[in-house]
């Protein structure tokens, strides 16, 4: 019995199984859905994003159900040759495993809309002359790009619950832990990367910007590959996002910088500098782990299921994960199977946490551990923390 619960997966989540790609067009896949249609259509979604690898498209957040429509309406009229080389009925339905042939020519047009704009933006950009070349008009450029702290969450990253897994059964209650996986959109982040490096500073007063890389004991901007910019443009690049993660009231925290996840971790600056070590942090662009000067946060990462390929760094409560695929681990009690498969098929709420512990959707939920607060205080409370 415990085998086939630890194989159960929910009808509204797509199955991340390890897969292989050879020379780019064969992908071994599986998924789980209400029929045999709806898996195979699952399998085709996740056997593109699986075959695009750095390079899946932008997605929205906010369900695998989604992700997966979106990944399967764009492979449409991609798949050269589909075959079914395994299939068996489920608790939920019926799982299948395909093996799927992309043409290499299609996959090689594939990449995100956004992307392929601001490719010839950067062009464009690259032919500037030095009247052009102004501090406000780099912020006017890198805001067009990220937009706001939302559109950089919903561009730079895909949100998709995964599975559960039931670990103790005691009478009248069950207990085990949802997993839902956080990809790093790489082909939107290289365009982020690309355009801070055509930023060229116009003064000395410079910082350095780039993607996340754990080298010892420490983590941080990794100085190798990345591009100085002017230094009062600090407010105007890529922004820490704190996230609240919910699968019905089974909540977790953190914090999604760039290719890393931070708990109980956050960027240190010279302005949030309290100490002689806190600035020597700023002043090598690293990430603080000092218990009592960070953002908290209580997510549990899974190691095996992720893909840390940029190290990790833990001290006490505080860790950075760094990689391209981080799959959180949600503790769960229920009272019975039934219950936990019902708030499964509700799908996962992936929140920017802004202002503390207030939510955006399905606040009803949290009535016990939040407070109400006034628009006219959430944006005061957003001015002070701007400051």
């Amino acid at each position: 019995m415990r085998a086939v619960l630890r194989n159960l997966i929910i009808l509204a989540a797509v199955l991340f199984l390890p897969v292989c790609v050879f020379a780019g067009t064969l992908v071994d896949v599986s998924a789980t859905g209400s029929n045999r249609a709806d898996a195979i259509n699952k399998a085709l979604g996740e056997s593109l994003v699986q075959a695009l690898g750095s390079h899946v498209f932008s997605v929205t957040t906010m369900s695998g159900d989604r992700f997966s429509a979106m990944s399967t309406s764009v492979a449409g009229g991609r798949v050269e040759h589909y075959q079914v080389l395994e299939e068996y009925e489920t608790f939920d339905g019926v799982h299948v495993r395909l093996q799927v042939r992309f043409l290499d020519r299609d996959l090689s047009e594939l990449a995100p809309e956004e992307v392929q704009t601001w490719n010839q933006k950067l062009t464009d950009l690259g032919m500037w002359d030095w009247a052009q070349r102004t501090v406000g008009e780099y912020q006017r450029v890198l805001n067009e790009f990220l937009v706001g702290p939302r559109h950089q969450f919903d561009s730079g990253y895909a949100i998709v619950l995964r599975s559960y897994d039931v670990e103790a059964v005691e009478k009248g209650k069950i207990a085990g832990s949802i997993y839902v996986d956080i990809t790093v959109n790489q082909s939107w982040w290289k365009t982020y990367y690309a355009l801070v490096g055509a930023l060229i500073p116009q003064g000395s007063q410079v910082i350095n910007e780039g993607a996340v890389k754990v080298n010892g004991d420490t983590a941080g901007v990794d100085l190798a590959r990345s591009s100085r910019v002017d230094r009062s443009l600090r407010y105007d690049l890529a922004h820490p996002l704190p996230v609240r993660l919910s699968v019905g009231t089974n909540v977790s925290y953190f914090i999604l910088y760039k290719n890393a996840l931070l708990v109980s971790a956050q960027p240190m600056t010279a302005d949030s500098a309290r100490n002689d070590y806190q600035r020597l942090q700023a002043s090598r662009d690293e990430i603080s782990l000092t218990k009592g000067n960070v953002n908290a946060g209580n997510a549990l990462i899974d190691p095996e299921k992720s893909l840390l390929t940029c190290g990790v760094v833990a001290r006490g409560s505080s860790a950075v994960y760094c990689g391209t695929r981080f799959t959180v681990k949600i503790p769960f009690e229920a009272e019975n199977e039934s219950e936990i498969v019902e708030v499964m098929k509700k799908g996962v709420r992936a929140e920017l946490n802004l202002y503390g512990d207030a939510c955006e959707y399905d606040c009803h939920l949290f009535n016990d551990e939040i407070v109400e607060v006034s628009p006219l205080e959430l944006l005061e409370q957003a001015i002070l923390r701007a400051r």
